[in-house]
Formats: structure tokens, sequence, C-alpha cells
């Protein structure tokens, strides 16, 4: 299956693309792609403890299944006074 990835904030700097396609297979969960996410983004692995996910612009869980199309958003904590 091919999803898109969109990285925002510090996500966005470190990996130096605002969007990319991969390809996952069947069944993967939110879960799975942080494994997925942090071998081939291995300079984000420690922000992948902390980030927020949203499949097609809704919050999703760990344990959302991935379909084949989703846009997946990964969201940084947001802080600030």
């Amino acid at each position: 299956m091919k999803i898109t990835l969109k990285f925002f904030g510090q996500l966005r700097e470190l990996t130096k693309c605002d969007e990319t396609e991969i390809q996952v297979k069947e069944d993967t969960m939110v879960e799975d792609l942080i494994w997925v996410l942090g071998e081939r983004f291995p300079n984000i692995r420690e922000h992948l403890k902390v980030v927020s996910f949203s499949i097609d612009n809704e919050y999703a869980g760990k344990g959302t299944v991935l379909q084949d199309g989703n846009v997946v958003g990964l969201l940084p904590p947001i802080s600030g006074g």
C-alpha cells in the first residue's frame, strides 16, 4: 500500500521535506509506522515517542490501521506561552 506522510514543525526541518510517499504492508498500524519511520529517518527517532498522528485530517491513535492512499500527518507537540 502507498501512503503519504506530511511532516510539520521541527520534523519538517529534520527530515528536510514537507511530504513523501512510502510503501507499507497491508494491516500496518500507526504504531508499526513509528518503527518504519525510525528506520527511514533515524534523526527523528527520539521525536517519534511524543508525536501525534492524523490520518486524512483526523486524529489517529497508535492502533489505527492504515489504508491505501491515506495521508498521515506527523504532529510534534506544541509548546509556548
